[in-house]
């Protein structure tokens, strides 16, 4: 098998952690033929970078994406707690870091009452698409979404994260999310969760936009994790015995596939100015992948770490991020993930061919099973 040129091209890769542990081999900030940015890979340099004050998460003279300026979608770029540093956005993750673990049980509820909906009588070749329509489905009834309104708001997430990884835009996709969810915070009473949303700190025109970025943000990373958890569950047959045993639960499977097959492969940073990071000098405008998937396997963070080990001590996972960029969702897909797996289970559908050949959804950064290959 020919191995991925560069971290980009490992994320759709069929294998990619052999690769991946070379890169880790290296250690440090490092670059390799071919590839302009700088790697980070093993655990001590991507928790480095993660948690710099130098490394931030746009380039200085690119705030949105160039395809995307001045457009719709790329207003709601502009506007994401995740795609700024500093400023009045982080008031806006006080609120989304409170607001979010408060609706835990109601994320629960709407996740098993979706996942045995759109799970009803699944079939592996539609698998894929259920999975990204469920944290659509989810936090769309969470902000008070009309259900009739619920699979063009699928479209619509689509239609924005394909545009932000362009090169073709569509921009009508983040208007009318924009639209759906300003009318869900005007909306009296509203729902407990736009009620959380409205009633935290930060500027009131920044709360609309990461309330759609929820939406964005969690559709492909759930459906990575979810087909991650299936995926293990098919190559490890222990791991239904494990469960029917009482030795693991499923939120354990499904943590530990967080680590083991990241959903978010790598994610980037850039320094605005000279600056040195992990040891190491990086010019103005540098760009910086972090190779989160290498990290999660860093023998000296989790030992035997090719192993899936659902009852793993001492799991350190970087999957949703370290420092002031750390998602804060991670229990929302966790959440929305588990339930979808409960349910795919109890349906009884043969998983086995998921143990092969498989195809991945077009990305240079996610993890997202595809189909049968």
């Amino acid at each position: 098998m020919t191995p991925p040129t560069d971290p980009y091209q490992a994320v759709t890769h069929p294998d990619p952690y052999p690769y991946y542990a070379e890169l880790r081999a290296r250690g440090g900030l490092h670059r390799i033929p071919g590839f302009v940015p700088w790697i980070a890979a093993d655990a001590a340099t991507v928790r480095a970078v993660l948690t710099s004050e130098h490394c931030r998460v746009r380039p200085k003279a690119e705030p949105v994406p160039p395809q995307l300026a001045g457009t719709a979608a790329g207003a709601l770029f502009g506007r994401l707690v995740r795609m700024n540093d500093g400023g009045p956005y982080p008031a806006v993750k006080q609120t989304l870091s409170r607001a979010l673990p408060e609706a835990q049980r109601e994320v629960e509820a709407e996740s098993h009452r979706w996942a045995e909906k759109l799970f009803e009588a699944p079939s592996l070749s539609r698998l894929p698409d259920a999975a990204l329509q469920l944290p659509v489905f989810v936090l769309g009834s969470l902000l008070g979404f009309p259900e009739d309104t619920l699979e063009a708001s699928v479209r619509d997430v689509e239609a924005y994260v394909r545009s932000v990884a362009g090169p073709t835009v569509n921009s009508e996709g983040a208007a009318r999310l924009s639209e759906r969810v300003a009318a869900c915070f005007q909306a009296i009473p509203g729902t407990a969760f736009t009620a959380r949303l409205r009633s935290g700190p930060g500027a009131e025109e920044l709360r609309v936009p990461n309330a759609v970025g929820l939406l964005t943000q969690a559709y492909e990373a759930t459906a990575g994790l979810l087909g991650a958890t299936l995926r293990a569950i098919a190559r490890e047959p222990a791991l239904r015995e494990q469960l029917s045993r009482g030795e693991c639960t499923l939120d354990d499977v499904v943590q530990e596939a967080a680590r083991h097959e990241s959903p978010v492969q790598n994610t980037r940073r850039f320094t605005h100015a000279t600056e040195t990071v992990a040891g190491q000098e990086l010019e103005a405008g540098a760009t910086v992948v972090v190779v989160l998937a290498a990290a999660n396997r860093d023998p000296l963070e989790n030992p035997q770490p090719d192993a899936f080990l659902p009852r793993r001590v001492g799991r350190q996972t970087f999957t949703f991020g370290l420092g002031a960029h750390a998602c804060p969702g991670p229990l929302l897909a966790t959440a929305m993930a588990t339930a979808a797996a409960e349910r795919v289970l109890a349906t009884g559908l043969d998983l086995t061919p998921l143990s092969g050949p498989v195809t991945w959804r077009a990305s240079t950064n996610t993890r997202v099973l595809g189909g049968l290959r």
